[in-house]
């Protein structure tokens, strides 16, 4: 509901604005003035401006959040007119009002075929009220009725120009999160998951041990200390990630935790200026097949390059391990959707360990 009150204000008329356009309905006391009516005709003329300021204000601001209620106004506005006009013929200007803020709520051609109504009304009155000079006075009515809701016909394209432009704004940044809440459930998933079924596995076997075998048992839970302070870490690392690591950073990280776990590192990247999608990309994608060197491929040398030619920028992760990597696993399918959402091509060559090759179109002035 706070949307759907506080979107449409971006629209309204400034206060000033609105107040300034309201100089114009003082027009209905020309004729009380200029016949130096009696007080009966002022009372009623001014009881009728009273209506109708309320009926103004009313419009302005109802007219983006309940399009039917400002109609209304708009209906009554006329209807005051026609009413009061057999005794002030000044107070056509209500009609006035009323084909400039029509355009506002309705589109051009229902609006344009308000504007031939109202014409088509207000002639008809004053030929039936036998007004004297009503051929000049119907004809200059009916250009002011044309003249100012046509003005207002360009103004009020435009505001609903804008707030589609906006509606689709805020549906892109909506899609948006959902696909950031996405990549922070894929991250965490490939973060924990495997961490989080080793400790739960090795903790149902300490506890199966604990009545038979206490050394065992004492060992399994020491390993258990252990994944669960290296899942510790893998987190601090994957919420300094989302803070900004880059692909340097995440190279920095890739070539400690390499070398704590034996495997020998040999780099080949060539210095490039990165745009942040692709930064971000690139960076996660090479988490994960590192992450995937120290757990499953059991070498002892590892290789990352990243390097551009005239049509593609590409990352390669490569180990002399045991290979043999299994399609399904939901490490690689999360790598693989990064890629494919940043329009790029995901490449594994599993028979001399595992060589995995993220493609993605860049020109070298796009990156």
């Amino acid at each position: 509901m706070t949307e759907l009150v506080m979107r449409p204000a971006e629209t309204r008329y400034p206060q000033w604005a609105a107040a300034s356009g309201l100089l114009y309905a003082l027009g209905v006391f020309i004729v009380p003035v200029t016949r130096r009516a009696d007080w009966p005709l002022w009372a009623l003329t001014g009881s009728s401006l009273v209506i109708f300021v309320y009926l103004y204000r009313d419009f302005l601001h109802r007219r983006d959040v309940r399009p039917r209620r400002a109609l209304m106004n708009i209906g009554l506005m006329v209807m005051l007119g026609a009413a009061l006009m057999p005794l002030n013929v000044a107070a056509v200007t209500y009609v006035l009002y009323a084909s400039a803020l029509a355009p506002l709520v309705l589109p051009v051609r229902r609006a344009v075929q308000l504007f031939v109504l109202l014409a088509a009304a207000v002639l008809l009155e004053l030929l039936l009220l036998d007004f004297p000079d009503r051929l000049v006075i119907g004809s200059w009515v009916t250009f002011l009725i044309f003249a100012t809701g046509g003005t207002n016909l360009f103004l009020g394209e435009r505001e609903r120009q804008h707030a589609q432009l906006q509606r689709a704004s805020e549906e892109i940044e909506g899609l948006a999160t959902i696909a950031e809440r996405e990549r922070i459930a894929r991250d965490l998933h490939d973060v924990l998951g495997h961490t989080l079924s080793m400790i739960a596995l090795k903790s149902e076997l300490a506890s199966q041990l604990a009545e038979t075998d206490m050394a065992r048992a004492a060992a399994e839970i020491r390993d258990v200390e252990i994944v669960a302070r290296e899942a510790l870490s893998e987190v601090r690392a994957a919420v300094e990630g989302y803070r900004g690591r880059g692909f340097s950073g995440e190279l920095q990280r890739a070539k400690q935790a390499l070398s704590a776990s034996g495997v020998s590192l040999d780099t080949d990247i060539e210095p490039i200026e990165l745009v942040p999608k692709l930064e971000t990309v690139l960076a996660l994608v090479l988490r994960e097949a590192v992450t995937n060197v120290m757990r499953h491929a059991r070498a002892s040398a590892c290789r990352i390059r990243l390097h551009r030619t005239d049509s593609s920028l590409v990352l390669t992760v490569e180990d002399n391990g045991v290979g043999g990597v299994r399609p399904g696993g939901s490490g690689l399918a999360g790598m693989l959707e990064r890629v494919s959402s940043a329009g790029g091509r995901l490449d594994i060559d599993s028979a001399n360990g595992v060589a995995i090759c993220a493609t993605f179109p860049c020109s070298r002035e796009a990156a």
